[in-house]
């Protein structure tokens, strides 16, 4: 994947995609509630409690998944500096999240990986470059670009994917703090018989606001539960 030099603003973000065009035209930007709710990422209505899952797939077929790009903010991830992208929203208040970490906690956190399109998944899938939990195309919640990978500073390194991981201060505290974000674990521990995917403690959903992710977190629930899918 090419890298993109992208800031933090939208008018660099266009020109960034308009001057790489194998960028805008591996663009996937329509994703649907099972067959009759599309959704778009570019839609300022656009619907953060959407699920994705092994019962909900997202459609990626279709004519008008070519018509649309998705509010997404280009930047590269703080491991190996690959360039990645997540939904313009859920990337502002998790930057808000990481200054905040940084500035009242002393922690560090970064983002790894964030939206994928379907040639993404294909890539990441054929190469076993991704772990077991990792679905094919069009079940990952990843194509929304509302669900992020965190890595978190420790031990001198970028660390993430374990879950012994989860009980280290760094992750207690993000955890203990994202909701205040607009962020909820996707995948909590004691859910598995609903998301059907094991606990991943880096891995993280926005959706939309503080008062929805207190409203799941508070309550132990799942997304799923959360809006009536189980």
């Amino acid at each position: 994947m090419k890298k993109v030099i992208g800031g933090f603003f939208a008018t660099i973000i266009t020109m960034a995609l308009m001057a790489i065009p194998a960028f805008a035209a591996d663009i996937q930007s329509v994703y649907a509630l099972p067959k009759d709710n599309v959704y778009a990422v570019s839609n300022p209505d656009r619907n953060y409690l959407i699920v994705v899952n092994q019962n909900h797939p997202i459609d990626l077929n279709g004519d008008y998944i070519r018509k649309l790009q998705p509010d997404l903010v280009y930047f590269p991830n703080v491991v190996d500096g690959d360039t990645m992208a997540v939904e313009k929203a859920a990337y502002l208040a998790f930057t808000r999240m990481q200054r905040d970490l940084e500035v009242n906690d002393g922690i560090r956190i970064g983002l790894y990986d964030g939206y994928r399109t379907a040639s993404d998944q294909v890539y990441l899938l054929s190469n076993g470059l991704v772990s077991s939990v990792t679905v094919m195309p069009g079940y990952s919640e990843h194509h929304t670009g509302l669900l992020l990978d965190v890595v978190v500073w420790h031990g001198g390194e970028w660390c993430s994917e374990s879950e012994k991981r989860a009980n280290w201060p760094e992750f207690k505290t993000l955890h203990a703090k994202m909701a205040d974000y607009g962020f909820i674990s996707r995948y909590p521990a004691g859910k598995e018989c609903i998301t059907e995917v094991p606990y991943i403690p880096y891995e993280i959903r926005f959706v939309g606001t503080s008062e929805v992710a207190h409203a799941i977190s508070d309550n132990d629930l799942c997304l799923e539960e959360f809006v009536g899918l189980q």
